[in-house]
């Protein structure tokens, strides 16, 4: 590969300063001509048959222009055509027969203004017959609890069993076995942005959606079925996102309810959450309870893994199954063992939607596996460090669940880590109630879950010599517009700031597959981009080399012009040859790129297959100070490396990381979305739910290591998701370190350190 201009530079992000100055459309700003608003009334009771629903007041109210309820929803939508192997069928209606968690939707209405449409919510009469409710998925499952669903025997939505190797065999081959129990709570996305959502039909019937969706061809996939309209009549445009991280993925109902609404009324109509319905709607990540088993040999190797994890797939499980699925597989891949066992169940429980925040499942396996390496380590007298070493997943490796590992930076990454920290000079020498702890963790850069797991961009050059990219490739706030735009610069020989981003809309950017993986974009889009730019410099230099009477292998890109390679003279701009393209020739100088990974699909009973064309990889370690009379843990250093295969942009890839870390302390020490027994949330505002403040986090330490994948464009894999995976167990290991307790059920909070102080104390001076 030659020397690179634009890719692997640090540049400011394309969308910044539109951003900055409020010039940036989100689909909070846009107004249609007689728009209607919208609100929406929510079920009060966690569980509760629904007798009857009474509109008829607010359908007369002054200014209300439309009320819906599930009487209104599609019907015999074709469930069938919704559902695949792992993903259940998503929520695209209002309650009818039940309410199966506090804020589900009964009835919706439209009205001239916000204000109108919330006084018509008062006047719609809804007859309850309150049932017991269900909150924790352990307890979901035992005789007697209340059912959810009919179909769902002891509410398990999906349970799944596979196993690799004898595992049983191999815990005989061990001489210790290791086992616990580990938990992690639901926590919330918490936005930046509220949702959104608009719906308009024109004069021909055509219907148009303006969202803050991740994910807007999914919604093109399903709505056409579920409105029974023709696909080519549906349009989504998503419009500038103010951070989203998963929250309602996999939620339809919004978009069922204003396209509804907006025929209904005959006139546009705009939904928008407020921040109490974020809470209590808008897709909390699944809570967790893994029991664990693994079986070690003295010098450390790992022989045999038996995980059993249950998780709250919430009322309504579309991407439960999934998640599970997601989660379990980088945990069997990161370390060498070639027995593993893995039994899941997914459990509904009467709490809202839960949705893929951050990391699409991962977090619950993987706390409670690296927590354990970490008490393996203490128990055989190891260090973490070099248990780690000795049994992790290298370069080559087909790992126990089919993953082809092409590159890997990990044993860089634990190096850098470890160094940056001081472990060797700190690891059970610091002063009292200090110390240091250290986790792995790995994860997929995309995943195939369809046919076509790939994308499609065009590559346009313009009559001005500037460049413009058309991709169906979401942007959530990453920066992945920018790395894109780089990618087509660096192709085309262009400055960054030449180059212009087409905005997502279906019904103008080609097709790509969407927000599935730990960062698909940089591997999958980038790919496309790239080959895009390479066929639109082809077509350039076919043009130029009439234009100057040469062969197109005699030429080259300098400074935005094409140059006659011997005879640097001769020149032409790249503009002059796109102006003559257009308007000479007719034939304007687009490139199409095309990239379809070479992966296969995981199987849907044992979970194999090589789902991904490259694994990413990252390594984390801390150092804390806990006061014992309090419980208070102070983080005074964190360092973070990941394994990203080449930085197209350095300082946004280190954002990613950094922001990754500080955003995953608050699920870890802070965070819980807590329910009450009737299962209503008790804390649905920014005031009650704490968060962690700018002020909270902590230095971090960014590093990024470049492995080279071979399957990424100039190398680089993902670096969006990868390094929130490790940072828990990273800090139960180092508050281990400090004060001598095992937490092992997040969020990490001082009074579990207080009682796990409490019952240590209490253990050292028993009688013998």
């Amino acid at each position: 590969m030659g020397r690179l201009s634009v890719v692997g530079t640090s540049l400011p992000r394309v969308d910044a300063w539109d951003k900055v100055t409020g010039r940036a459309e989100y689909a909070f700003d846009v107004e249609l001509p007689d728009m209607l608003h919208v609100k929406v009334l929510r079920s009060a009771y966690a569980h509760a048959r629904i007798l009857s629903v009474d509109t008829s007041k607010a359908q007369g109210l002054p200014g209300v222009r439309a009320v819906i309820t599930g009487a209104d929803m599609p019907k015999d939508p074709p469930l069938e055509a919704l559902r695949n192997e792992l993903y259940a069928v998503p929520p695209f209606s209002l309650a009818t027969d039940k309410a199966r968690y506090t804020g589900e939707e009964i009835a919706a209405v439209a009205a001239e203004d916000e204000l109108t449409a919330e006084e018509a919510l008062q006047w719609i009469r809804v007859e309850y017959e309150p049932l017991p409710a269900v909150i924790d998925p352990e307890e979901a499952m035992k005789p007697g609890a209340p059912q959810i669903h009919d179909d769902a025997e002891n509410n398990i939505q999906y349970e799944n069993r596979t196993e690799f190797g004898d595992v049983e065999k191999g815990f005989a081959e061990a001489d210790h076995v290791f086992e616990d129990r580990f938990s992690t709570q639901l926590v919330h996305p918490c936005t930046l942005e509220r949702t959104v959502c608009i719906a308009a039909f024109d004069s021909s019937g055509y219907l148009t959606f303006y969202d803050n969706s991740i994910d807007p061809y999914k919604q093109s996939r399903y709505l056409p079925k579920l409105l029974g309209i023709e696909p080519s009549r549906l349009r989504i445009v998503q419009k500038a996102i103010g951070s989203n991280f998963g929250a309602l993925q996999g939620n339809l109902t919004p978009y069922i309810m204003c396209a509804l609404l907006a025929k209904k009324a005959g006139r546009p109509v705009k939904l928008v959450y407020t921040r109490e319905e974020e809470f209590i709607n808008a897709g909390p990540r699944h809570m967790g309870v893994c029991y664990l088993r693994t079986g070690v040999k003295n010098d450390g190797t790992v022989t045999a893994r038996d995980i059993r994890l249950i998780t709250n797939a919430g009322a309504y499980g579309y991407l439960g199954p999934a998640m599970m699925t997601s989660g379990f597989t980088p945990c069997a891949g990161l370390y060498r063992c070639p027995n593993v066992r893995f039994e899941g169940k997914c459990v509904y429980t009467n709490t809202a939607v839960t949705s893929p925040y951050r990391s699409f499942g991962i977090v619950p396996p993987a706390f409670a596996m690296e927590s354990m390496m970490n008490i393996i380590a203490e128990e055989l007298g190891m260090d973490p460090v070099a248990l780690r070493l000795k049994n992790i997943t290298r370069q080559g490796d087909v790992t126990v669940v089919g993953q082809e590992i092409s590159s890997s930076g990990l044993p860089e990454c634990i190096e850098k880590t470890v160094a940056h920290i001081g472990w060797k000079e700190k690891r059970g020498r610091l002063p009292p109630n200090r110390g240091v702890g250290m986790a792995c963790g790995m994860f997929d850069s995309e995943v195939r879950n369809a046919p076509f797991a790939g994308s499609v961009a065009y590559v346009k050059l313009l009559e001005d010599g500037r460049v413009k990219v058309i991709s169906g490739e979401f942007e959530w706030g990453q920066g992945s517009r920018t790395v894109l735009s780089q990618i087509a610069a660096e192709e085309l020989g262009v400055p960054l700031e030449s180059v212009l981003f087409s905005e997502l809309d279906t019904a103008a950017v080609p097709y790509a597959l969407g927000p599935y993986g730990g960062g698909p974009v940089t591997l999958r889009g980038g790919n496309a981009v790239r080959l895009a730019a390479v066929e639109a410099r082809r077509q350039l230099f076919a043009v130029a080399a009439g234009m100057l009477s040469v062969g197109p292998d005699d030429l080259e890109l300098k400074d935005q012009k094409v140059v006659v390679r011997d005879d640097p003279v001769r020149a032409l701009s790249s503009a002059q040859v796109a102006h003559y393209a257009k308007f000479i020739l007719a034939e304007e100088i687009i490139g199409r790129g095309h990239f379809e990974p070479d992966t296969v699909m995981r199987d849907p009973k044992t979970y194999y297959g090589n789902y991904s064309s490259g694994y990413t990889f990252t390594a984390q370690t801390v150092e804390v100070a806990v006061d014992p009379e309090t419980g208070q843990v102070r983080i005074l250093d964190f360092a973070s490396a990941i394994d990203l295969g080449k930085a197209i942009n350095p300082m946004a890839a280190d954002g990613q990381n950094e922001g990754c870390v500080g955003q995953e302390l608050g699920p870890i020490l802070l965070e819980s979305l807590a329910y009450d027994k009737q299962g209503r949330v008790v804390n649905p505002n920014l005031v009650d739910y704490r968060l962690p403040t700018a002020l909270d986090v902590p230095p971090i330490t960014s590093f990024l290591v470049e492995s080279h994948e071979p399957h990424g464009p100039y190398g680089a894999k993902a670096c969006g998701q990868v390094s929130n995976i490790p940072a828990a167990a990273a800090l139960a290991g180092a508050i281990y370190d400090a004060v001598g307790v095992w937490i092992k059920d997040q969020p990490i909070t001082p009074d579990k350190i207080l009682r796990a102080l409490a019952e240590k104390e209490k253990r050292e001076h028993a009688p013998a």
